[in-house]
């Protein structure tokens, strides 16, 4: 396992932890609410541990070859333009999550930069939650340069193992 199979793997644990906060959250806000009693911004720390559960597993699936891919327009290619596709494709993967990732980096810097807070009932700095968010965007970018340079060598990418294994 290399360093970004262990990066993948970190995120997408992130990720299901995220999943796990939600779950907690919303259950400790339900026996609260039993008691006659509420957990101030429990609905904030529900959302954001959504958008985290979201950005956080984009890596994990990017690295396992678990986001949709349209292959129908590959089976109709001659043989020899399925690099030169699958080069392109990735390419512009990698220049549009290179681009969002440039985007939400700045946005973060800037609501730390303004100390923007949450307008909820607790004080959260923005950047904080909104961290998740360009860590998932960046580290999906890392994954496509990495899987853009394999095929642009030769070699096959990192998912493919998982791809065969699904059409298995």
């Amino acid at each position: 396992m290399n360093w970004l199979d262990r990066i993948a793997a970190a995120s997408g644990a992130a990720a299901a932890a995220s999943l796990a906060a939600i779950g907690l959250v919303i259950t400790a806000q339900i026996v609260a609410r039993l008691f006659g009693q509420q957990i101030p911004a429990a609905d904030d720390f529900a959302a954001w541990a959504m958008a985290a559960s979201a950005f956080l597993a984009l890596p994990y699936a990017m690295r396992h070859g678990d986001h949709i891919r349209v292959t129908l327009m590959l089976q109709f290619l001659p043989k020899g333009w399925e690099r030169g596709f699958e080069v392109l494709a990735t390419a512009i993967g990698c220049g549009l999550a290179g681009w969002a990732a440039w985007h939400t980096v700045t946005f973060v810097f800037e609501s730390w930069q303004y100390g923007e807070v949450a307008q909820g009932m607790l004080r959260v700095p923005l950047w904080i939650p909104q961290l998740s968010m360009a860590v998932g965007m960046a580290l999906l970018a890392v994954m496509l340069a990495d899987r853009l340079w394999r095929v642009a060598t030769g070699r096959p990418p990192a998912d493919a193992s998982a791809e065969v294994a699904r059409t298995e």
